[in-house]
């Protein structure tokens, strides 16, 4: 099912900004039975992605309940989106903008038991992350680049590896990037570029309940290659754990990694 501003639909009118510029943000939420996992952390990164580019404020329960229509009773991926809706021509926004709601779900999801989760192989992708505070951190609807990212992947790669155009690794093609060295938990910050994920967010949060430190910084590409482990995290994957397809070194087995506990309680959390 497709809700359009709360209306089954299928058709964007042509003028939306959203079609036209990729004037507006999204959020994938895993759902289970109609209720959105972590939806808090969703709701606050979405608020201020609002804020940020000029938005009107959106009803929040109006949003729940059509993700909740959309979900059904089933576990599933349910993208919303939100467009600053139609507008003249040109790049000046209207001054009272009429957005856009789009909510989409997916088919159900049959996600591996956790301990039967294996690891993502990494490659390095080859088109680097743009620097820009203005919209670093939100999940706008600008993706080109992850899409010649994507386009970029090779035979035999789960996921790559992007960098700024200064070199610095800055996250996954589809999620935040973690590197673990000893008890320390690394993850590129967002103040300059990616997104702000919501499974980052939590594990920042929770890391120490765990007994890890949770560290935002930029690694270089041999602090990558020489982490004790590496895991990427999003809403459809949880916390997973990832190798480089360049290397030779294997991988446990995701229960008796030391973060298993950590993907556990990030799976069941609500």
């Amino acid at each position: 099912m497709i809700l359009i501003n709360g209306e089954p639909g299928m058709a964007i009118r042509a003028q939306d900004r959203g079609l036209l510029l990729g004037d507006g943000l999204f959020e994938t939420l895993r759902v289970q039975a109609g209720r959105p996992q972590l939806w808090r952390y969703h709701w606050q990164r979405l608020t201020q992605g609002l804020n940020r580019l000029g938005f009107p404020e959106l009803a929040e329960g109006q949003l729940l309940e059509e993700i909740a229509r959309v979900g059904g009773n089933a576990d599933c991926m349910v993208r919303l989106t939100v467009t600053r809706g139609e507008g003249p021509r040109g790049y000046a926004p209207p001054e009272n903008p009429t957005v856009t709601r789009i909510v989409s779900g997916g088919p159900a999801l049959e996600m591996p038991k956790p301990k039967s989760i294996r690891s993502l192989t990494l490659g390095w992708a080859d088109v680097p992350i743009g620097i820009n505070p203005a919209l670093a951190g939100l999940k706008h609807t600008s993706r080109l680049e992850h899409v010649l990212a994507r386009r970029s992947w090779r035979s035999g790669w789960d996921e790559a590896i992007l960098c700024d155009a200064l070199g610095r690794v800055v996250s996954a093609t589809q999620g935040n990037l973690w590197l673990r060295r000893g008890q320390k938990l690394i993850t590129p910050p967002v103040r300059e570029s990616g997104i702000a994920g919501t499974r980052r967010a939590w594990v920042l949060d929770h890391a120490a309940d765990f007994g890890f430190e949770g560290v935002e910084a930029y690694p270089d590409p041999a602090e990558v290659r020489g982490a004790d482990a590496l895991y990427v995290s999003n809403a459809r994957i949880g916390m997973t754990p990832a190798n480089l397809a360049e290397a030779d070194k294997a991988v446990p087995a995701w229960q008796d990694d030391p973060l298993y506990p950590m993907g556990i309680a990030l799976h069941e959390a609500d």
